[in-house]
This record gives structure tokens, C-alpha cells and sequence, in this order.
């Protein structure tokens, strides 16, 4: 907006006056604004109540115009603390004998108390305490298995889990902890955990039933093998991996192992083996160029420190340590000056601490973030690499492997991994070498020496289906996966759950009877349809009752839509509760919602014709509307205990439903599919309305989109009608100026004459 000076030279406050004028034209604007804002509300108003009513029509109406609604049944037992019962509407009426010969369990292993393992200082030896004796501590979720299970561990020892379709393998290697073997369990489908209290594993299947029961073994990998599981998992980057992605790839190394074709797998074997080599080549490239951010904060340190002292332009001031020194504590590095260390030492590593903190911002910058990017997508050239790789200390050198891969471009990287993991006619890749060196589980360990040293044992063949007691606390204990077993009117039915579904009855089975017979009544539950009647009206009366307050809420003619201005001078609550006002009044007498309302009553106040060519009324099976009109036709039911104003009278609808149930069902089917067809109608699309739309929303969207123009349109001709006061004054300013000019000049003549 250009800057406007006026009334130089009238002395008029020109810009009051514009304001002023404008204000009074801008009055016709402000009303159409106000009236988008009103319709806005009210579309807004409107898609809130569509969703309640739609809600009511697709579940509550829905439901009640169908028959099975009214078929609930009701299943009783005569032992609850054996076996518990539920009918579903399909469920025959009558009386069923139920034995229950075993109740399904999941299969449970409680691993023997391990020992306690040697304490070891940080290069691997026993600590010897004071009193000359081995030092020994608990087992945790993060010892190793290694120092739990000593000279019984082999290299190459691998440890077989399988669970139902699952079979996941574990490599017990120097790094290997108790947590890992916990995760590797689990991995398998098996809930498993490690209690440091107890120093026990407790592992079990996630679900019950003979089917699902599990196995754990052991076995030591030859040679070969251990090569071969080498070699691939250091073509996937296996080792630095995610916990997610390590989960990953032993799936896909067990399914080559026990048998998938090697093709099915290459490819996802392939795409984790380039997400490594991206990953290790953008983060060798963020190596380099963190050191050459490093030496270019090294390089220009002094001339910042000059910089903070105001002598950046002085060639001739040379920085000093106290200069250093100074400008590093005013940053926050102050000089740790402990242990001896010279102030030229503890100065030296400060200043390292800030380079190394300057350099992690500068390599977030957007160029160095390029050049990182780059370089690990292009690869650099042997120049370029050697530039940046002396600009590493020795003990940052890049190995041979990471010299390889950040001098080649992505596309080629991903070319050699592909043909590493898949091979080719002539040479077998890594993926087939380690699905042929891994067709028999290494050398199956019969004993279970490696398991026995972590409590567990071998977990296998007849372990597994019988079940083994413990008879000391060294040893594990297995309980065996069982199914469900009952004899149900004289047959046999099993189930891998305590739960056994039967001709629409559900049976939930708590414990063995032993000989005793437990009888289940099925009986048509008239509580159940009665319950369900009952949150009916109460979901109708819930609706209806915001409709009748919309429809017949009070006028709001005095009240506008607020200004800014007048939004300022009022608190939150008064304009909150001026808006209120407004919105509450917006679906008053509103010709839709009267049509949906008239609906509701009519069909609900209606008679219909039951099975047996009677008419009857909700009145007639104990359900009217209040004395008080005010309520707008709300429903009670007579003698509902949570109904005040009816508690107290007969409940008719409990005696009918009790002895003649299907004339309630009649009634109810009938009057709700009437509502549901009625309502249905009321949302098809038409011109003015979107289908499953109760009210004029595309009416709605066009008188905004109206609106909108018309503001647009407002506003351009008030910023010409503004526009053209301002040119209007700054002619007269023009004039002013020119007749003061040539008084001035007249003046200055008629002085020069005396």
C-alpha cells in the first residue's frame, strides 16, 4: 500500500475524513459478509445434526425393522464354575447335557534357576573381591549367553525355535544376550520373558490348543555354514542394523533355511543390503565433510575471535590465548584446567569441543547437506576421497571396504549387491550358497548341553506332547498344550480354545466335570428384546428432543454477527455467548428440519397392521407420548423403573412381550421400516441436496461460493470508490499549494516595490 501524505497544505485530517466516508460505504459489504458468516454457521449446524440423524437411521432404525433383532435368547447353566453358556437368535430352544472331559492349555516352559555368572572387569578378566574370592552377580536381560553357558558353548551354536508355521533360528555368538534369545522367542509367535527376581525364562505359547504347541533345540553350524551365514549377513549390513530390520532379515534367512525357494527372496534380501550400502555410504560421506567443516571452523577461529573484539579490519592485531580463552567461555567452553593439564591443554581441548559443536550445525546447513547427499548418491572421485580422507586423524582413517564404497555411485553399488546376493550362471551368489550350506541344522545336539546351561533343555518330540515336571530347581518344567474336549448330548467335540461354538450356543469351558452332566436351557429372553426396545425410544427420544429444540428455539432478529471492534470491547463469555445466540436460532422454523420432525411423529403416532390382521398403535403395547405438550412428542414406556413419571403405572409392554411376543414384534418391525423408507427418501440426491444428505448442502456451498464473489466484488469497488476520495484530495492539496505559492510570490513582489 503506497504511503499517502495528506493535508500538508489544508491542514484537514484527510485520512479521518476518508474513513469516515468509506465507513458508511463499507456498511453494505459488512452485511453480506455477516450473512456468509450465518450460513456458514448454519451448514455447519446442519452437518452435525445429518450425522446424528443418519447415525440413527443406518444403526438404531436399522436394526429395529428386522426380525432376528426380536429373536434374543437366553442360555442358562446349572454348574457356572464348570461351564458358562450363551445363545445367539439362531440357538433351539431346550435343554443340553454337557461333560467336559479337559480344558485346552497353552504349552508352558519354566526354565530351570540359572547361576550366577563370574563378574568381569573391562578387559575381560574375573574380578577377585577383597576377601582373595571370584566375584559372581545375577543374571540379567543384558548378559551375554556366553558367560552363562562356558566351555558349553561351541562356535557356531545355533538355537532352533518352532512354533505352529514359524521357525526362527538364533546364532549365539560373543555379543548374543539373555535379551536377544527373549526377542528371538518372541519373534516366533511365543510370549517369553526373562524374570531377574526368579533368574528364570518363562515361555509359553500365545495361544492354547494341542496345534500350538512349540519346540526349542539346538545345533552347531560347521564350518561352512558359519562362512556362509557370515558372508550374507555382511552383504545386508546385518550387524548394524535396527532391531526391526534384524527381525526382518532372520524371517528371511530361516524361510532359505528351512527350505523357501532361494528367487523368493532375493529381492527383499537385495533391498535391505542397498538400504545398508546407503545408509554406510551417507554416512561415511557425513564423516568426511564433518572434517572438512571441522578444519574450515579451525581455520577461521582467530579471525572470529578478532571479530568479537571489534579488530576483524586490523591486520596488524594478533590474537592471543587470553583472546581464546575469553571468547570460548563467553560461548560456554570454559577451560577444565583439572587433573594437572596445562592451561595450553585444557585450552586446546575447549576450542576442540567448540569446532566439534560448530561443525555439527554447519554440516545441517542446506550446502554441505547437498554435498553429503551427493557424494553418497554420485561417489567421489580418488581426489576428492584422499582431499577429505587426510583431513581425518589416524584413528579415523577409512578402511579399505568404506574407501570402496564411498568412490562408487549408488547405481553401481546397487548393481554389485544384486549380483553378490543373487550370483550368476557361472558363480552362486551369497543368498543360494547359505540356503545349501543351511539344508541340515548343523549338527543337532541330542543333549541340549547349550540349552541345559540356560536352564532349558532340549524342548522336543515326546517333552512336548506329555509334559515334563520338574523334580529340583535346576531343572525346567514343561506343561503340555492340550485341546478342548467335551461330550455334548452324547458326542465328542474339540476345540483348540476353552471357547466351543454349537449350533448358535457359545460354551465357555472353565474346568473338568469329571462324571457330573451340566445342563444348558436355552429359552427365548424376552428381558433381552424388552432392554433393547427400551434403548431404542431412548435413542429416539434423544434425537427427536434436539430437533424440537432447534425447530423451536427463540428468535434472534436484535442479534448480528460482532465486528472486530465489537468483539474487543466485549469479554470471551459475552461474545461466546452472543455467537450462541445466534447459532441456537439459525434451524428456527426451518422448513427441512419441520419435514424430518413431522416424520418422527407421524410415523411413530401411526397404527400398523400385526400378522394376525389387527391394527395396532405404540399406545396399544404401553408406549405413549406425556400429558405435556411441551415436550414435543417424546415417548415413555409405562412402568419403566427409570422413567419418574411412569414408574409406578402397569408395564404393558413387559406383559406382551411375556405372553404375546409377536404382536410387539409386529408393531416395531412395521412402524421403524415405515421411518426407515420415509427417511431414506428424505436423503436421495436432488439439485439442491448430495445423497445421504437430510438438508440442501449443495444450495448451501452455491449461496457461499454467491456470497464470496460478492465480497470480492464489494471490495474492488470500495478500493476504487477509496482510491478516487484520495486523488479527489490530493487535487484540492495540489490547488492549495499552487495558490500559496503565488500569494507568496505576489507578496514577496509587492514587498520588493517599498
Amino acid at each position: 500500500m503506497p504511503i499517502r501524505m495528506t493535508g500538508l497544505n489544508s491542514g484537514l485530517d484527510t485520512e479521518s475524513i476518508i474513513a469516515a466516508l468509506m465507513s458508511a460505504q463499507r456498511t453494505k459489504q459488512t452485511k453480506v459478509e455477516n450473512k456468509k458468516t450465518k450460513l456458514e454457521w448454519k451448514k455447519e449446524q446442519w452437518a452435525s445434526l445429518n450425522t446424528k440423524i443418519y447415525n440413527f437411521y443406518t444403526n438404531s432404525l436399522s436394526k429395529m425393522k428386522m426380525k432376528s433383532t426380536y429373536m434374543t435368547k437366553a442360555a442358562t447353566s446349572s454348574n457356572t464354575s464348570k461351564v458358562t453358556a450363551k445363545a445367539s437368535t439362531t440357538a433351539a430352544t431346550g435343554s443340553y447335557s454337557v461333560k467336559v472331559k479337559n480344558v485346552a492349555s497353552a504349552q508352558k516352559v519354566t526354565s530351570g534357576k540359572l547361576n550366577q555368572v563370574a563378574v568381569k572387569d573391562d578387559k575381560g578378566q574375573q574380578v577377585i573381591g577383597s576377601d582373595g574370592k571370584p566375584v559372581y552377580e545375577n543374571v540379567t536381560s543384558s548378559t551375554k549367553l556366553k558367560d552363562i553357558m562356558g566351555d558349553s558353548l561351541k562356535p557356531g551354536t545355533q538355537i532352533k525355535v518352532a512354533a505352529g508355521d514359524k521357525t526362527v533360528f538364533l546364532e549365539v555368538n560373543d555379543k548374543t544376550t539373555v535379551s536377544d534369545f527373549v526377542g528371538k522367542l518372541n519373534n516366533a509367535g511365543l510370549n517369553a520373558s526373562f524374570d531377574e527376581n526368579q533368574q528364570r525364562f518363562f515361555i509359553s505359547s500365545a495361544k492354547s490348543g494341542a496345534g500350538n504347541s512349540f519346540t526349542i533345540t539346538s545345533g552347531t553350524m560347521d564350518q561352512n555354514q558359519q562362512d556362509a551365514t557370515k558372508a550374507l549377513k555382511n552383504l545386508i549390513g546385518y550387524e548394524s542394523m535396527s532391531s526391526a530390520n534384524k527381525a526382518t532379515a532372520d524371517n528371511i534367512m530361516a524361510k532359505l533355511q528351512t527350505g523357501t525357494s532361494v528367487d523368493d527372496v532375493i529381492e527383499r534380501l537385495t533391498t535391505l543390503a542397498n538400504d545398508y550400502s546407503d545408509k554406510k555410504a551417507k554416512d561415511i560421506a557425513t564423516k568426511l565433510y564433518t572434517a572438512e567443516a571441522k578444519k574450515t571452523i579451525d581455520d577461521g577461529f582467530d579471525n572470529e575471535v578478532k571479530k568479537s573484539l571489534g579488530k576483524e579490519e586490523d591486520a596488524n592485531f594478533t590474537v592471543q590465548d587470553s583472546d581464546r580463552i575469553k571468547y570460548l567461555e563467553d560461548k560456554g567452553y570454559k577451560l577444565d584446567r583439572s587433573d594437572g593439564k596445562t592451561e595450553q591443554a585444557a585450552l586446546e581441548e575447549a576450542k576442540n569441543k567448540y569446532i566439534d559443536k560448530e561443525a555439527e550445525k554447519l554440516i545441517k546447513k542446506d550446502d554441505y547437506k547437498t554435498k553429503i547427499e551427493e557424494a553418497a548418491n554420485n561417489g567421489l572421485s580418488s581426489s576428492e576421497k584422499d582431499r577429505l580422507n587426510a583431513l581425518l586423524k589416524n584413528d579415523e582413517k577409512l578402511t579399505t571396504e568404506e574407501a570402496g564404497i564411498i568412490t562408487t555411485n549408488r547405481m553401481d553399488r546397487t548393481i554389485a549387491t544384486n549380483s553378490a546376493i543373487a550370483g550368476n550362471d557361472k558363480e552362486p551368489g551369497a543368498a543360494k550358497k547359505y540356503s545349501e550350506a543351511m539344508k541340515t541344522f548343523g549338527s543337532d545336539d541330542n543333549s541340549g548341553e547349550a540349552l541345559k546351561a540356560i536352564g532349558l533343555g532340549r524342548v522336543a518330540g515326546d517333552l512336548v506332547s506329555k509334559g515334563q515336571a520338574a523334580t529340583d530347581s535346576s531343572q525346567m518344567a514343561v506343561i503340555a498344550a492340550g485341546d478342548t474336549e467335551i461330550e455334548y448330548n452324547g458326542a465328542i467335540l474339540t476345540s483348540d480354545t476353552t471357547n466351543i461354538t454349537v449350533a448358535g450356543i457359545e460354551l465357555n469351558v472353565l474346568a473338568a466335570t469329571g462324571d457330573e452332566t451340566v445342563n444348558i436351557s436355552v429359552t427365548n429372553d424376552t428381558s433381552g428384546v424388552y432392554d433393547t426396545i427400551k434403548e431404542f425410544i431412548s435413542e429416539y427420544n434423544a434425537i427427536l428432543k434436539e430437533m424440537n429444540t432447534l425447530y423451536n428455539a427463540g428468535s434472534a432478529k436484535d442479534y448480528d454477527v460482532l465486528s472486530d471492534e465489537e468483539k474487543d470491547a466485549m469479554s470471551d463469555s459475552e461474545v461466546e455467548k452472543w455467537e450462541a445466540k445466534i447459532k441456537d436460532s439459525l434451524l428456527r422454523r426451518d422448513t427441512t428440519l419441520g419435514s424430518i420432525v413431522s416424520s418422527f411423529k407421524n410415523k411413530m403416532m401411526g397404527t400398523y397392521t400385526t400378522s394376525d390382521g389387527n391394527r395396532f398403535s405404540l399406545a396399544a403395547i404401553g408406549i405413549s407420548t406425556s400429558q405435556d405438550y411441551k415436550e414435543g412428542g417424546l415417548l415413555h414406556i409405562k412402568g419403566d423403573e427409570d422413567d419418574p413419571e411412569y414408574a409406578d403405572k402397569t408395564n404393558v409392554l413387559k406383559n406382551m412381550l411375556d405372553k404375546d411376543p409377536d404382536t410387539v414384534i409386529g408393531v416395531f418391525t412395521s412402524l421403524t421400516d415405515s421411518l426407515y423408507s420415509d427417511l431414506q427418501k428424505k436423503m436421495s440426491a436432488t439439485k439442491m441436496s448430495s445423497a445421504l444428505t437430510f438438508y440442501n448442502d449443495k444450495e448451501m456451498s452455491s449461496q457461499l461460493s454467491d456470497y464470496k464473489d460478492e465480497i470480492s466484488k464489494w471490495q474492488s469497488r470500495l478500493d476504487e470508490m477509496e482510491d478516487k476520495y484520495y486523488k479527489q484530495f490530493s487535487a484540492m492539496e495540489t490547488a492549495l499549494a499552487n495558490l500559496q505559492s503565488q500569494q507568496n510570490s505576489l507578496a514577496s513582489m509587492l514587498g520588493g516595490g517599498n
